[in-house]
């Protein structure tokens, strides 16, 4: 099926899935939103649902109510190797036996039955990226001893595609697709106005789209439903591989759920300590130094198209500036502003081998034509499902809390700017998008310490462009029982490019082996 040896571990090296890579969706996907300094007012038709209060990952959801009861999985064939089926949950964990919607899965069967060891389940980071969309690039990358010995499952969590999603209309783009989207870091006080209003028509939209559930799809009911799927599969344990926003994700169920892991991969690792200003400063350094990376190398490439006069930032930044004054054609009727651009630049950076298509997108602009850029812009927006953004934003807000202040953002934009000036601004105006967000978040930054957990392997690599290392590092400290993979590379989520990470991988999850501390994999 996959078409490729699957003797030695080693398949896929190089390929990975576009949808594991959108952990920046709301503070860089979705940077065409501002939020404002008030709340706005909830939708009437959530008001049969008690809306959640910010609490900790730790806090289980408290009830009097019993708990609403886990039927199996009813499996039916939908293509080639792959079964799908559903999960049933409540809307409101604190009513379970009130609203239910449905979770949908996708499971490849273990190749050799007579090994199964019992389901592997893979969440692919996002937030907002449909795990059934991503199953077969998994599958292509997953060592033979995995898909001979698990279940391999997805699922699409709660707000996404299958799962009841969030519809905010236009999904972000702009009405008239001939006109840029709006300034993403806005440098004058009429800009931050037009993207603030821009973000409250979006809120607003969202609300009357899908208020009902948008109080529902934070991490931490998403780790509620994790479990009921564990539950569904039939595994006392949860064996999870989680990638970029999919640690969290499987952090939060950890901490949550800690005797109920078997065994966890939480590869390209947040932190979820964090708080959201944090969060925003280190991915900003992180892309800026990646970006550093890439000018050197296209300085050096004689192939490269992108190869301007001086400071490769302070060309970036011109260029931005070009396209903010007279947006950049693309010779069909539609232009590139500098939310395109940036766009551009976050899906070209996630991995060196999109650096060529960066560097000819980013050439083009300069002379004028902006069709590749777009065309790199408009697959970055996807997001890995049909309702990506809208999902990403509903998502992150809960789970990132936010000042709802909006004096205070333009000079968290202009903080550390000498150590991210194109980056910085970009990540902190994004965050504003969560201000006006008519749901409150359901989840507080805290450290994750699974204590009572089995052990759990957190892999980072020690340039990712989206997941700072240090990330990693430190959520395999909090852990009771972390324990720290490192691969020396500059791409996101070491295990799809790096035959090493993928061994080690293997042989934790089949035999809960655990590599020797201090292992670096420098494939």
């Amino acid at each position: 099926m996959r078409g490729q040896e699957r003797d030695n571990g080693d398949e896929g090296a190089g390929h990975r899935a576009r949808a594991s890579t959108r952990l920046l969706s709301v503070a860089a996907a979705g940077v065409w939103l501002l939020g404002g300094c008030a709340a706005v007012a909830r939708n009437p038709s959530a008001s049969k649902h008690s809306t959640p209060t910010a609490s900790s990952a730790t806090t289980a959801t408290t009830t009097t109510e019993p708990p609403l009861p886990v039927t199996p999985v009813q499996w039916s064939g939908c293509g080639s190797d792959l079964q799908c089926g559903s999960v049933t949950v409540p809307l409101d964990y604190s009513h379970p036996q009130g609203t239910t919607i449905r979770i949908a899965v996708e499971r490849h069967p273990a190749e050799v039955p007579s090994q199964r060891i019992g389901s592997l389940v893979i969440n692919p980071g996002g937030p907002g990226g449909s795990g059934i969309n991503d199953l077969p690039n998994e599958l292509s990358v997953l060592t033979s001893g995995l898909l001979d010995d698990f279940d391999i499952v997805s699922f699409d969590p709660r707000g996404v595609q299958r799962s009841d999603p969030v519809s905010c209309g236009s999904n972000g783009a702009p009405a008239d697709t001939t006109s840029a989207l709006p300034d993403p870091a806005p440098t004058t006080a009429a800009a931050q106005q037009a993207l603030l209003s821009n973000d409250q028509t979006y809120a607003s939209q969202c609300e009357q789209d899908s208020g009902s559930i948008l109080s529902y799809v934070g991490t931490v009911d998403t780790a509620r439903d994790l479990d009921r799927i564990r539950s569904a599969l039939g595994d006392s344990r949860l064996t999870f591989i989680g990638h970029s926003y999919g640690t969290l994700l499987g952090a939060t169920y950890a901490q949550m759920f800690p005797t109920d892991v078997r065994a966890m991969v939480l590869d390209a690792a947040i932190d979820p300590a964090m708080n959201t200003d944090e969060y925003t400063l280190d991915q900003a350094k992180s892309l800026e130094g990646v970006l550093d990376d890439f000018s050197a190398w296209c300085q050096g490439s004689s192939s490269c198209r992108w190869r301007p006069m001086g400071d490769p930032t302070s060309a970036l930044l011109a260029l931005i500036a070009q396209s903010r004054q007279q947006p950049i054609p693309a010779g069909n009727g539609r232009r590139a502003g500098p939310g395109e651009i940036y766009d551009a630049l976050l899906d070209g950076l996630d991995a060196q081998s999109y650096w060529p298509s960066l560097a000819g997108a980013l050439g083009e602009a300069a002379a004028g034509n902006s069709s590749a850029v777009l065309s790199m812009s408009d697959g970055y927006r996807q997001n890995g499902s049909t309702n990506g953004s809208d999902a990403a934003e509903a998502i992150f807000c809960l789970d990132h809390p936010v000042s709802r202040d909006t004096s205070g953002y333009a000079a968290l934009a202009s903080s550390a700017g000498s150590y991210a000036p194109l980056f910085r601004p970009l990540l902190a105006w994004g965050l504003l998008a969560c201000a006006v967000w008519p749901a409150p978040p359901t989840r507080t930054p805290a450290p994750a310490t699974a204590s009572g957990s089995a052990p759990i392997l957190v892999t980072g690599a020690t340039k990712d462009p989206v997941t700072p290392y240090q990330w990693a590092v430190n959520l395999a400290h909090e852990l009771q029982r972390g324990f720290l993979l490192t691969w020396q590379g500059e791409d996101h989520v070491s295990y799809f490019y790096s035959a090493c990470v993928r061994n080690v991988d293997q042989t934790y999850l089949i035999s809960g082996a655990l590599p020797a501390a201090g292992t670096v994999c420098t494939d």
